[in-house]
């Protein structure tokens, strides 16, 4: 089977295109990063970290705190703005460690990145308290959280500045945001991508749903018309790492991501992510090998993702990668990640996996992840691989 094929078959890993986006209420009761008072468009996440750390004036060779488990997409943009990265340790739950930061060299930093992994609120009022009393800015980053709220304030409204990533939410091939409460933010000189990439990216959502049927009447008519266009090398969105810093349209999203974005049914994200949770967390909770790393979500937490805790990673991922399911796990650590006694970063980077639970995945192809997960990882011999996935 072809690495398309294969592609095609399993289920989506993040939100698709269809019909059924715009099926149910189209708002939510739960509040969103949209809540904050000032808002801004990116075209990614990535490009959000960059103008969050322009909004708050940070300057060539300030330090920002960053967690030692984290995507490089979170540092990258920090190296090309010339900033430094220092690490900082995870207690138990993923939070940072407060107490050792309190007792660390703070000298030359200026501000802190704070995930709400895998779409659980961190304790942002304490987090907020810190900040405030060491005189650093605060960026929430809410890549993995786009709906909810912590400590009595919707998500994005603790930060100096929030970010936010519209692809892990919503059907669409590009698209961040940076939002705050508290601080205006300025709108970049017109930059304009051009009518053959606004174009693109919207026939990229329409094809990436034709490819996994959720456009019913439509599918084979689609894929056959999108036949032509595979050949084409996609464009990628990412950021240089430390190259010259980002321009204008580096920044500037494609607007037919913002117009999808705009116009899916919220309520059914809210509520079919939460479903699709609960689904895979019973699922897998009875496994020898492995251990939804948190079987209950509380109320109002809407997930990006159902984080699994492997005991044996190194046999498991390669083997559920080639197998074609849509798992994935941060072992790509910024160089010089430091390995601190008691973090839990250390660990998560190679013996958490991600499995989807987004609100595009039916009940079939949820207990299709499940049932390979099961078979994979507590199967005696899972095979080994030597190459990275």
């Amino acid at each position: 089977m072809t690495g398309r094929a294969l592609m095609e078959q399993q289920p989506p890993r993040l939100p698709v295109l269809g019909w059924a986006a715009f099926s149910g209420v189209r708002k939510s009761s739960e509040p969103s990063v949209l809540d904050a008072r000032f808002r801004r468009h990116t075209r990614s996440g990535q490009a959000a970290i960059t103008c969050a750390v322009r909004l708050l004036g940070l300057k060539a060779g300030d330090a920002v705190l960053v967690p030692t488990y984290h995507c490089p997409s979170m540092i990258a943009p920090l190296v090309a703005e010339g900033l430094s990265a220092r690490f900082y340790a995870l207690a138990a739950g993923g939070e940072p460690d407060l107490g050792r930061l309190c007792a660390s060299n703070l000298e030359g930093v200026r501000a802190m990145l704070v995930p709400h992994y895998f779409g659980r609120p961190q304790p942002m009022a304490r987090l907020r308290g810190f900040c405030d009393e060491k005189g650093i800015a605060l960026v929430e980053d809410c890549a993995h959280s786009f709906f909810g709220a912590v400590d009595g304030r919707p998500l994005g409204q603790w930060g100096d500045a929030a970010i936010a990533s519209l692809t892990k939410f919503f059907p669409v091939p590009e698209g961040g945001l940076i939002v705050s409460q508290s601080r205006p933010l300025e709108r970049p000189e017109a930059a304009s991508r051009g009518w053959s990439a606004e174009l693109r990216a919207l026939v990229d959502a329409v094809e990436l749903g034709a490819r996994h049927n959720r456009f019913p009447g439509l599918n084979t008519m689609l894929r056959a018309v999108f036949a032509a266009k595979r050949s084409v090398r996609r464009p990628t969105s990412a950021l240089p790492g430390k190259s010259a810093p980002a321009s204008a349209m580096e920044l500037s999203p494609a607007a037919a991501a913002v117009w999808i974005a705009d116009r899916v049914h919220a309520d059914r994200i809210v509520a079919l992510r939460r479903r699709n949770y609960a689904v895979l967390a019973q699922s897998l909770g009875g496994l020898r090998k492995a251990r939804p790393l948190f079987s209950q979500l509380p109320p109002g937490v809407v997930p990006y993702v159902l984080p699994l805790y492997v005991d044996e990673p190194s046999r498991s991922y390669p083997a559920l990668r080639n197998a074609g399911v849509p798992v994935f796990r941060w072992d790509d650590v910024w160089p010089d990640t430091p390995h601190l006694e008691g973090d839990v970063g250390d660990l998560w980077a190679t013996h958490v996996f991600q499995l989807p639970c987004h609100q595009d995945l039916k009940l079939d192809e949820l207990e299709r992840i499940a049932g390979q997960v099961r078979d994979i990882v507590d199967f005696e011999t899972a095979p080994m691989e030597t190459t990275r996935c």
